[in-house]
């Protein structure tokens, strides 16, 4: 297995199970897993097994779950029975009515009264497709809360929460928090995450794919949530834990967007920890905690750590574990601050909306098929995406410090053109000039290029896709300098003499040039390497990825 950059104080945990993990009265520690409780009374180096239920064929816990031993000494776990999982055929989402009455993943609970030994029957509390269960709290008034999802009929996670003030025998259900939007198997808001506050309210962290943690609020013990809004808090699409530790601090531990990447909303390569003083208000800086990032392993492993639990085994002693990457850490709280994990070698991806992710039009955009195609090659590279639609090099160079310099790359790939060299003719009045004229351009490239490399950064630079006429495109630009009656039109008149600038600043600044422009050029069927006759589809990201990739590793080595 490849190797996880861990954080320098701590030391890796004597054994294999994951998270959760809860204290018992005699001083062990318990955990379960998909049929078993497991407890430990020498710090995890030897478990012993006890079986969770007694028609084992009927129920199978899945990875993602919840553990809680009560102020009365009752163990409840909460889970959701992989047993009785079943869907519509093909895990087709979004179908008819019919379908999704097909999609069961049921949540249960379980409780044991002698610290994991013994356990009572599953109760069901909900059969719905359910994601992830992973937080449990016990409030001061005893109340227990369980954050749960379930699939709508709108085809999306909505999250609600369960409570028990009978520790766990029987459940009352919240509202609702929909987030709306679209419709596939891990959108909506889910995953979320509990803790009580000091003034007796309880605080909702959940999954989204905004690129924020939602939060809530409820001042009724988990019965009903408002303020349904956006946190401050920056995440991919994955679950985070909130966890009230001793000394009265908040902890949470997630996935933030990568340092080396902030605008990604999908890689789970850092998994961090951030502290609150204020009940959840404000946050410290993230410390990363672990970091899985590209490295050579086998076709298709794609590397992630995530789906944290967090345990305070004792006063700053901190068990940390993943169900994602295999963390297995303990650190001291007070060690966390003192040091950190070092960012990879970066390659960044600079360019325009050509460059920029396309969520819901482009399934993979160049850079992660370069990523992939890197590591297969054996490369270390983690490729970031720095593309931000409607960028000229003007504004590219407005953005060049913090979005390229600051992560001391040591590879950047360039593309801008399309934007620089439009005539914006759908203006009142019309354009009759480039955004950037040809000069400028030509300056601000050669401008980037000689910063980086006074700098020891390597550097690739690449011609822009061609363009052709879609209704969208021939409705904004089908006038003069540009010809509609042309399959061609768009590109004679500038884009072609800005193409020709980039290759001559690649030949009189002898960087490497990856000439997109002219493999269209050669394509038997340019058209439809493009999504709207501007913007590569899939097949225009494979392009450039087959093309770039070559260039990548010659460049580097």
């Amino acid at each position: 297995m490849p190797q996880l950059a861990l954080h320098p104080a701590g030391e890796r945990l004597p054994f294999s199970h994951q998270g959760p993990f809860v204290n018992t009265a005699d001083g062990g520690v318990l955990t379960f897993d998909a049929r078993h409780a497991h407890v430990s009374h020498d710090e995890g180096r030897t478990w012993t097994a006890h079986p969770l239920f007694r028609q084992p064929e009927r129920f199978e816990t899945s990875t993602e779950r919840a553990l809680l031993r009560t102020r009365r000494g009752t163990v409840v776990a909460a889970w959701i029975n992989l047993a009785e999982k079943s869907h519509a055929p093909g895990f087709r989402w979004g179908g008819p009515p019919a379908e999704f009455a097909q999609w069961i993943l049921p949540t249960y609970v379980c409780r044991s009264r002698d610290d994991g030994c013994t356990w009572d029957e599953p109760i069901l509390l909900n059969r719905p497709w359910c994601g992830c269960i992973h937080s449990l709290i016990e409030t001061r008034t005893g109340r227990l809360v369980l954050v749960a999802q379930e699939v709508i009929p709108e085809w999306r996670h909505a999250t609600y929460t369960l409570v028990s003030d009978d520790d766990g025998v029987t459940w009352r259900r919240s509202n609702t928090l929909d987030i709306g939007g679209v419709q596939h198997d891990h959108a909506g808001s889910c995953e979320g995450t509990v803790v009580e506050r000091r003034d007796g309210s309880l605080y909702l962290l959940m999954r989204t794919e905004t690129g924020f943690l939602y939060e809530a609020v409820s001042v009724d013990g988990g019965l009903t949530w408002r303020d349904f809004q956006p946190s401050r808090v920056p995440s991919v699409s994955c679950c985070a834990q909130l966890y009230r530790l001793a000394d009265g601090t908040i902890a949470l531990l997630w996935n933030p967007p990568p340092r080396y990447d902030p605008r990604d909303r999908t890689k789970r390569d850092e998994l961090a920890i951030a502290f609150s003083t204020d009940e959840a208000r404000t946050w410290s800086a993230p410390c990363i905690l672990a970091a899985d990032y590209p490295q050579p392993r086998p076709a298709g492993q794609w590397w992630r750590v995530a789906y944290p639990y967090l345990h305070e085994r004792r006063p700053g002693e901190l068990w940390i574990t993943s169900m994602q990457g295999d963390v297995r850490l303990r650190l001291a709280q007070t060690a966390i601050a003192g040091a950190s994990i070092p960012l990879p070698p970066v390659a960044i991806m600079f360019g325009d909306s050509t460059t920029a992710r396309r969520p819901g039009e482009v399934r993979e955009p160049a850079a992660i098929r370069v990523q992939q195609r890197l590591e297969a090659a054996g490369s270390t590279l983690a490729v970031a995406n720095q593309g931000v639609p409607g960028n000229t090099t003007r504004d590219a160079l407005a953005r060049f410090e913090t979005d390229v310099l600051a992560f001391a790359p040591r590879l950047v790939v360039i593309q801008f053109g399309l934007n620089d060299s439009a005539v914006d003719v759908w203006q009142d009045p019309p354009a009759t000039a480039p955004r950037a004229p040809p000069a400028e351009f030509a300056a601000n490239l050669r401008q980037m290029v000689r910063t980086l490399r006074e700098r020891g950064t390597r550097v690739i630079l690449m011609t822009t896709n061609r363009v052709y006429w879609s209704d969208k495109i021939r409705d904004r630009y089908g006038r003069p300098p540009y010809d509609p009656q042309d399959v061609e039109g768009f590109n004679r008149p500038r884009l072609d003499a800005y193409n020709q600038l980039i290759r001559e600043l690649a030949a009189g600044e002898q960087v490497p040039l990856v000439d997109i422009n002219a493999a269209y050029a050669a394509h038997p069927d340019a058209p439809s390497l493009l999504l709207d006759g501007v913007h590569p589809s899939d097949a225009g990201h494979t392009l450039v990825a087959d093309l770039l990739t070559p260039a990548i590793l010659d460049t580097m080595r």
